[in-house]
């Protein structure tokens, strides 16, 4: 039984042992001796420190030090039979209020129709950026182009775009976890399969997953903050006062984000 939430993963095999764990480590130590009356829970320090280490690197930090006695945690129940790992400095006495507060607002935004709302509306709103852009689209979660049909998973891809007679196949992952690597592999099958470039749109992503996603001659795109829908305001500030996570509720993508993955299109045609 999954016991966390969003504090479990096959760790990759080549992550048994590696040195940025215990860089990790000292980073975490001075970050709870400065918050000495704070808690905080699994992926928020997850996603606070995931320009630095991967997110599976914190994870074993902290597991690491919550088992030398360094940190405190405790883990409490969402719904159903998941649960929530909530960490702070072991000196940190009245921490069961701040758990209770922190918890309402992670009942409310992981919510599956609050999930699906969010994964919806960061679909919409790249479909209509890179349509200004002058990228058409070409089909909605789609499996099927040009003659070509994926039959292998029951996956599909999200849209279809097409400009300058450069087709590509792209994925939206609007959450605060990465993309499952299976289906990034699947993805990634299935825009060699259909014959399309794949453009992975992603709040946030390891770089070696980008790494095979270049490999793979497509493009990571990166937004870092998690797209809500225009009527979830109340529940972006209170995500933002009370968990500090990046959230926002933007009429439309930022110019600069999409001019990134304008930039590497046009650098495309150039070597065609």
């Amino acid at each position: 039984m999954k016991e966390d939430w969003e504090d479990y993963w096959e760790e990759p095999e080549e992550i048994k042992r590696d040195y940025k764990i215990d860089e990790a480590k000292e980073e975490l130590q001075n970050f709870f001796k400065e918050k000495k009356k704070n808690v905080f829970y699994m992926k928020q320090l997850e996603v606070k420190y995931e320009k630095q280490f991967f997110h599976w690197i914190i994870a074993r930090a902290i597991n690491e030090l919550i088992d030398e006695g360094v940190l405190g945690y405790e883990m409490v129940p969402l719904r159903d039979a998941t649960r929530v790992k909530f960490v702070f400095n072991r000196r940190h006495r009245y921490y069961k209020r701040q758990i209770n507060r922190c918890l309402e607002v992670i009942k409310e935004y992981s919510n599956q129709n609050v999930a699906k709302a969010c994964g919806r509306q960061a679909e919409v709103l790249f479909l209509n950026a890179l349509a200004i852009k002058g990228f058409m689209p070409k089909g909605e979660n789609i499996n099927e182009y040009k003659g070509q049909k994926w039959s292998r998973t029951n996956h599909d891809l999200d849209f279809i775009i097409e400009r300058d007679e450069i087709s590509y196949g792209c994925e939206v992952k609007n959450t605060f976890d990465y993309i499952e690597y299976d289906e990034l592999d699947v993805k990634l099958n299935m825009c060699d399969f259909l014959r399309v470039k794949p453009l992975f749109i992603m709040r946030g992503s390891p770089k070696t997953y980008n790494y095979e996603i270049i490999k793979r001659g497509g493009f990571a795109l990166i937004f870092e903050t998690q797209i809500y829908p225009f009527g979830y305001r109340e529940l972006v500030n209170r995500i933002r006062e009370v968990l500090k996570m990046p959230v926002d509720c933007p009429n439309a993508i930022p110019e600069g984000i999409v001019k990134r993955f304008i930039n590497w299109h046009e650098k495309q045609l150039c070597e065609f």
